[in-house]
């Protein structure tokens, strides 16, 4: 293969993204299982949002002198450990602070992902790769 690159931040950034709006699918047994409403567990979503807004630009500022693949990397990890983190049983508040910190990093991955993927491939093949 020869850009198994491209394949491999697609993976990702489908991954990432992905994780905003399934919450939208499960919010009646989120609701259930905590015990909460179902607009209070509607929140989740509105966190990964801003969270994805705001963050996004600050942590890829951040990071613009660090090394793509670091970052690409670094921010795949706390998406990870973000997502490891909302499977345990943890009251609202502190699974609306998971949420934050995965919109933040799938946020930052899909952007550098995008920029890491149009300078894998040649000029006229950047919008695919995108």
């Amino acid at each position: 293969m020869k850009n198994i690159g491209i394949y491999l931040l697609t993976i990702g950034t489908f991954l990432t993204g992905t994780s905003e709006m399934i919450i939208a699918g499960i919010v009646n047994m989120i609701a259930k299982d905590l015990d909460i409403s179902i607009a209070l567990v509607g929140q989740l979503v509105t966190a990964f949002s801003l969270a994805f807004a705001i963050g996004t630009p600050i942590i890829v500022t951040l990071t613009s002198p660090w090394e793509r693949k670091k970052v690409l990397l670094g921010t795949l990890s706390v998406f990870f450990i973000g997502n490891l983190l909302s499977l345990l049983p943890l009251p609202f508040s502190l699974l609306l602070i998971t949420r934050v910190i995965l919109g933040a990093s799938a946020g930052a991955f899909i952007v550098v992902a995008m920029s890491v993927a149009a300078k894998l491939v040649e000029a006229d093949k950047i919008g695919n790769a995108v």
